[in-house]
């Protein structure tokens, strides 16, 4: 499945219209038919807002579903590796953790008691 479709058949999940997607999204129609028809596509936050406002769990296209058992990949991940990500690398991947996260329905946002 390519973008596009994705973006489309997530609004077909909420019963949702064009118009009433882009109101959500603080876009018009003509944005959601743009995306939709694959002359451009949105941004990482709005694909977060597009999961979140319909519900969708399929996987963004690009996105390999599990295999047979799921592997946390983080235990072997030294925090030396992490310090040496350069600040835009680092965006792209926390964006993918928070994609990931909400296609799952995980709430990873920070905790303001942890603060």
């Amino acid at each position: 499945m390519k973008l596009n479709e994705w973006i489309r058949s997530a609004r077909h999940h909420a019963d949702m219209s064009q118009e009433k997607l882009g109101e959500y999204l603080g876009k018009s129609k003509a944005n959601i038919s743009m995306w939709e028809s694959g002359a451009h596509e949105p941004s990482f936050a709005q694909l977060l807002k597009i999961i979140e406002v319909t519900g969708y769990r399929e996987l963004l296209p690009g996105l390999s579903a599990a295999l047979e058992k799921a592997h946390w990949p983080f235990h072997e991940l030294s925090l030396d590796k992490v310090k040496k990500i350069d600040d835009r690398d680092l965006i792209k991947l926390e964006t993918v953790i928070q994609i990931s996260a909400k296609q799952i329905g995980l709430d990873v946002s920070k905790d303001e008691s942890n603060k």
